[in-house]
C-alpha cells in the first residue's frame, strides 16, 4: 500500500465490486489510483489531491474535472462501478474502511443491479426555423400583412417543433422505465437512458424518432457509467 494513503484526505472516483482477478487502474488527477476493498466492496482512490489549490486555478479546475470523468470511464470498460461526485473526499483510510463497512450491503445492492447496464445521453437540438423574408417591393397595407403572415408562420412552425420534441419524449417514457430528463438550455432537450450493455434496440429506436422529428437533430452518446442512476 502506498504510504501516501496513511494520513491525510483520500480523493474517491467511484465504488465497485472487489475484483477477483487483478484490476488495470488508470491514472489519477495527478497520481496512479488505488484500490481500497472491504469485503466484497472496493473504491477507487487517490492521495494527495489538493482541492483547495485546484478551485484557485480555473484551467487546472477544468482538467480535473475532465480527469475525474476520464478515470470513470476507464473503469467502466473493465468492472461495474458507482461513480462518485468530483471532489468527493474523506478524511482519512479509516474513515473509508469504516464507510466501505457500513455501506457495503447497500453498495453490493445497486452493483448488482447495475452491473449490466449502460447509460446513453440522448441530445436533441433544435434546427433553425428559416422562413423567406418579407419582399422589399412589398408597401403599405400589403407589407404589414405580408409581416403579419411571416409571423404566423414562425408561430406555427415552432408549435410543430414543440409538438414533436413532446412527441418523441412521449415514446421515450413510455418505453423505457430507466430515463430522466436534464434541465437544458432553450431549443436543446436530453434526456439520459439506462439501458443493457450492448442493447442495438436503442439505436434502431433513435432512427424511427429522427424521422418523426424532422425538425430537430437527435444525438445519441456512446455507453456511459450510470451517473445519474446511481
Amino acid at each position: 500500500m502506498s504510504p501516501e494513503l496513511t494520513s491525510g484526505p483520500i480523493y474517491l472516483y467511484s465504488i465497485c465490486p472487489r475484483p477477483q482477478q487483478p484490476l488495470t487502474l488508470p491514472l489519477g488527477l495527478a497520481e496512479p489510483t488505488q484500490l481500497i476493498a472491504v469485503d466484497n466492496i472496493a473504491a477507487v482512490v487517490e492521495a494527495g489531491v489538493d482541492l483547495e489549490t485546484l478551485q484557485t486555478d480555473e484551467p487546472r479546475l477544468l482538467n480535473a474535472v475532465l480527469s475525474h470523468d476520464r478515470v470513470i470511464c476507464e473503469l467502466f470498460q473493465t468492472t461495474p462501478v458507482l461513480p462518485l461526485r468530483f471532489g468527493t473526499l474523506v478524511a482519512s483510510l479509516d474513515h473509508l474502511k469504516a464507510h466501505l463497512a457500513s455501506q457495503g450491503a447497500d453498495y453490493a445492492t445497486k452493483l448488482a443491479a447495475l452491473a449490466a447496464k449502460a447509460e446513453y445521453q440522448l441530445k436533441l437540438t433544435a434546427q433553425a426555423i428559416e422562413l423567406p423574408p418579407v419582399s422589399t417591393d412589398l408597401t403599405g397595407r400589403d407589407y404589414f400583412l405580408a409581416k403579419k403572415q411571416r409571423l404566423q408562420d414562425q408561430t406555427t412552425a415552432q408549435e410543430q417543433q414543440q409538438a414533436e420534441l413532446a412527441q418523441v419524449l412521449d415514446h421515450i417514457y413510455s418505453t423505457y422505465s430507466d430515463c430522466l430528463e436534464a434541465d437544458s438550455p432553450a431549443g436543446e432537450a436530453r434526456v439520459y437512458i439506462l439501458v443493457d450493455r450492448g442493447d442495438e434496440t436503442l439505436g434502431q429506436r433513435v432512427e424511427e424518432w429522427r424521422s418523426q422529428a424532422p425538425h430537430w437533430t437527435l444525438s445519441l452518446s456512446e455507453a456511459l457509467p450510470p451517473y445519474h442512476f446511481v
